[in-house]
């Protein structure tokens, strides 16, 4: 019966995906080691709809999804898979919660509020980069519903019916726009829950803090995965900038992540101190954890020093050492050497010592019209891996286009038993206007009015693959700086930058940008001026593990 819904929700979407006689599509497909995985996907879109349909092999096992949204009004139908955030207005500190599901869904907006209502399965999620499946586990129904009571109040509340019930409602108070307090109750997987959260923001200073009680099995909803983890019981941080060379952080907090689906869970405790100063070209700082988990207690500590040679030479150094109880040190010294020639090309140089073992890796970003290559470090500190809670990863990702719209991908890591593993795919752009053609690019009417600006550092050079959010587009600036997005209406629009998903190398930070932006017309759009400047690595972030 299963077997048959899930066909019925295949069909449906490639019925809809053929229904209209404008469209756009994108065809995906390629191999992966580093996932075990080969297939491809199918994405369209047209002007009141949009989805996809995607086909594959998993370790060894064949592998389908489909989705397909349909805008009526305010209303917007779902079929298929579907990925829905679980996130509650007191989850400061870690606001990636999610799951999946497979049925039908509807969702609603108005200027005063939203909700989203679903009937189907719970289902376990396979997104591999090369095309998305899923497999049906639990049924499922929910309402999702927020809505504003006045300038200051907004009532939210979750609800899922299944295996295990989850009902958990609360309310979110802004006095002013710089503080927000939460507070959430009810019960998570037939666990109960009480939440309450306050944040506030100035310009130096930044305070974050929660008091979270559980049940010693709370889950959000009860899943087969992704099992994810949870802050318990107290937590705060606190970040202050007393001087634009000067950040101080502090903080603590507890974490809960679950061993099994409905089973024990482990817990683990991290206490945070960081100093970071920027003189000039010149900054160091260090970063001191003390963490507790499975009845282990691990300190760690972190020391860097770097200094920028002009625009094109930048070195630093960093020193990570961690003690566990009833285990040996551990040491990673490790230096690295970057040089930005241009905003198209930086090339990077890292040597490593680990316990008595010297490595050396090389790295770098290079743009042009036609390729993109990357390659960057990230120190972690892993508090649930208490023998080794310091991890220094490699990303690596190439893009080349080769003629037209069609694309070729590949990525490659390192596995933690020294095994390399790769991700290689194509990816083209095929047109419909009432039959199939490629490269006609008027297939849509295009939105008459445009938010265009550049974004440049402190020293003025232009800055690619800048993310910046405009309403609720997310776009990126080119290799001169520039970007543009095209609305339909007016506006205006908040203006933030989103600097997690920046797409060249280093860390940025907002130097001064305008808080809203109205779109206009072509002949008579103004340019938008973003600021921002590079910032140098920070000691390492503690992470919460995602299974």
């Amino acid at each position: 019966m299963r077997l048959q819904v899930q066909c019925a929700l295949l069909l449906l979407a490639i019925l809809l995906a053929g229904s209209a006689s404008a469209q756009v599509f994108r065809v995906q497909g390629g191999t992966s080691t580093m996932l075990n995985a080969q297939g491809g996907s199918v994405e369209f879109s047209a002007p009141k709809y949009a989805g996809s349909v995607n086909l594959g092999y998993f370790d060894g096992h064949f592998r389908y999804g489909a989705e397909n949204r349909y805008q009526f009004e305010r209303f917007t139908l779902l079929t298929g898979d579907e990925t829905v955030p679980f996130v509650l207005p007191t989850d400061i500190f870690d606001a990636s919660h999610y799951f999946s599901v497979r049925g039908l869904g509807i969702t609603h907006k108005d200027s005063l509020g939203k909700y989203y209502a679903f009937a189907g399965t719970t289902s376990t999620w396979l997104g591999t980069g090369l095309f998305n499946a899923a497999s049906s586990d639990d049924p499922v129904g929910m309402l999702f519903y927020e809505r504003e009571i006045n300038d200051h109040f907004t009532f939210f509340s979750r609800n899922i019916v299944s295996r295990r019930q989850t009902s958990l409602q609360g309310l979110e108070y802004r006095p002013i726009k710089s503080v927000k307090a939460s507070v959430a109750a009810g019960i998570g997987s037939n666990q109960k829950y009480l939440a309450a959260s306050l944040n506030a923001e100035t310009e130096t200073l930044i305070f974050r803090s929660s008091y979270v009680l559980t049940g010693s099995a709370f889950q959000r909803i009860s899943l087969t995965s992704p099992l994810s983890s949870e802050v318990d019981k107290g937590n705060v941080q606190v970040l202050y900038k007393p001087l634009d060379a000067v950040t101080l952080t502090a903080g603590h907090q507890n974490l809960l992540e679950p061993l099994t689906l409905g089973g024990a869970t482990q817990r683990a405790s991290v206490n945070q101190l960081s100093a970071d100063f920027h003189i000039k070209k010149f900054y160091f700082g260090s970063g001191q954890f003390f963490s507790s988990s499975s009845g282990q207690q691990t300190q760690g500590t972190n020391l860097y020093v770097g200094r920028r040679f002009g625009r094109v030479l930048e070195i630093n150094e960093n020193w990570f050492q961690s003690k566990s109880e009833g285990q040996p040190s551990s040491t990673i010294l490790s230096g690295t050497i970057r040089e930005n020639f241009s905003s198209r090309l930086s090339l990077l140089q890292l040597i490593s010592r680990t316990d008595g073992q010297t490595t050396a890796a090389f790295g770098g970003n290079f743009t042009s019209n036609r390729l993109v290559l990357q390659a960057d470090y990230q120190n972690m500190y892993l508090p649930f891996r208490p023998d080794h809670p310091f991890q220094q990863a490699l990303a690596f990702n190439a893009a080349v286009r080769v003629v037209g719209p069609l694309q070729i991908t590949a990525a490659s890591n390192v596995d933690p038993t020294g095994h390399l593993r790769y991700t290689f795919g194509m990816s083209t752009w095929l047109y419909r206007m009432n039959g199939m053609s490629a490269g006609h690019s008027e297939t849509f009417s295009i939105a008459k009015f445009i938010v265009q600006g550049t974004v440049k550092d402190d020293h003025g050079d232009p800055v690619e693959g800048a993310a910046l959010r405009v309403g609720k587009e997310v776009i990126y600036s080119d290799s001169a700086g520039v970007f543009l997005v095209r609305m339909g209406k007016h506006g205006p629009f908040p203006l933030s930058i989103v600097p997690d998903e920046f797409i060249t190398s280093g860390l940025y930070e907002a130097v001064s940008a305008p808080s809203t932006v109205r779109a206009e017309l072509d002949s008579a759009a103004s340019n938008v001026d973003v600021v921002i400047r590079r910032v140098p690595p920070q000691p390492a972030k503690s992470v919460a593990s995602k299974q």
